[in-house]
């Protein structure tokens, strides 16, 4: 018996897709922004980088969807890269020089991409974010068993 193919419901083009509400966008800002007060503070956990990297993953990859703010977004993967080699050499958090201010730049950049974005896009980076933090979590609690 041959199964039935049901096919895909195409998406409107980028620019007639639903974007995200407003709502959304208030809480994504507020994500950013709580999440790097709290690196700046000095109370950052495991769990305040994990968000980060995914949150850097995630507009990394919608910027690179979009075609917008790739290179401004890879100076963000960088930010984070550094924040875990740090936690993995001090077991702290924290930004050193002029990480801050990149990190400010950075939740500017993404809350742009924010804006400019569809939610079918967003929806797929945030996916695509998720699976690769949960990969990286997963070897990282392998490292530390071995």
């Amino acid at each position: 018996m041959k199964r039935k193919r049901i096919p895909r419901p195409a998406l409107p083009p980028p620019g007639l897709r639903p974007k995200l509400r407003s709502d959304q966008l208030r809480d994504l800002a507020l994500c950013h922004i709580q999440a790097m007060d709290s690196i700046a503070r000095g109370d950052a956990t495991s769990a305040t980088l994990w968000q980060v990297a995914e949150a850097a993953l995630a507009w990394s990859r919608a910027a690179y969807l979009m075609h917008i703010g790739e290179a401004e977004m890879q100076a963000q993967l960088e930010l984070a890269l550094s924040l875990i080699e740090r936690y993995k050499r001090t077991g702290r958090v924290l930004f050193t020089g002029s990480e801050y201010q990149d990190a400010k730049a950075g939740v500017a950049i993404m809350d742009e991409l924010a804006e400019r974005t569809d939610r079918a896009t967003a929806l797929a980076a945030c996916e695509w974010a998720d699976r690769r933090v949960v990969a990286m979590m997963a070897a990282s609690r392998a490292r530390a068993a071995a």
